[in-house]
């Protein structure tokens, strides 16, 4: 299958929900694209949870629910079976949580929602892995993968730059810290182009600030359509 991409719905201002109305208009024109959103949507749009993931699904597209689980596992597998009751598509554990995993992924079981094991963040580099995980990015994040799998994770969660470290193991593959040349900020330590990161075998890339910091709608959706464009294989 090709790339697709997850538009990062997280640092959300006034009027999002009109404006994810029109972008999302964009999958009617066969420009299709999943929805991300993280802790910040609950609280900057007022919404309660259960509602703000009915918004998100009303537009047909596939949810991320990025709320990055480290919790007990009791938790952790009651918050996914209330996930899987709401129909989001994804929802995402620390790998490094570890056999606190497991209640997660057996409540995920039968479902439409997987699990997705979180190595490393893209705002981290060599120097913080060397620091908390005794070894290298890159080595960390194939640690932390396999134990992902071989847990029952559905897939993992890795920088678009260490794509490389993960390419032969089977499994969904969703790329973070995605930043077209054109834009520029300093959030993330590892980050790849939209282009790089479907050469190097991602399922799912995510990209959120390139778009959502455009400064008018039209421009948001501009960038949305760009971003799309970048991640399209060439013609043969």
């Amino acid at each position: 299958m090709s790339t697709q991409l997850f538009v990062a719905f997280d640092d959300l201002k006034d009027g999002t929900p009109e404006f994810l109305a029109d972008i999302c208009n964009l999958s009617k024109s066969g420009e299709p694209f999943g929805i991300k959103f993280n802790l910040d949507a609950v609280f900057k749009l007022g919404l309660p949870f259960a509602d703000l993931v009915a918004l998100f699904k009303g537009f047909g597209q596939p949810v991320f629910a990025d709320l990055k689980m480290w919790n007990g596992s009791r938790t952790m597998g009651d918050i996914v079976k209330k996930l899987v009751a709401l129909g989001v598509d994804f929802v995402n554990v620390w790998s490094f949580a570890d056999k606190e995993m497991a209640k997660a992924v057996k409540a995920a079981e039968g479902s439409n929602t997987k699990i997705l094991g979180l190595t490393v963040l893209s705002h981290y580099d060599n120097e913080y892995c060397q620091k908390w995980f005794k070894r290298t990015l890159k080595e960390a994040i194939a640690e932390f993968s396999v134990f992902a799998i071989e847990t029952g994770c559905n897939g993992i969660i890795v920088p678009g730059s260490a794509l490389d470290v993960v390419k032969d193991l089977k499994t969904i593959k969703i790329a973070t810290g995605v930043r077209p040349t054109w834009y520029k900020d300093d959030r993330h330590a590892q980050e790849a182009t939209p282009a790089q990161v479907v050469k190097r075998g991602a399922d799912f890339a995510v990209c959120g600030s390139p778009i959502l910091k455009q400064p008018t709608k039209e421009e948001k959706v501009a960038a949305l359509r760009r971003v799309l464009e970048e991640m399209r294989p060439p013609a043969a």
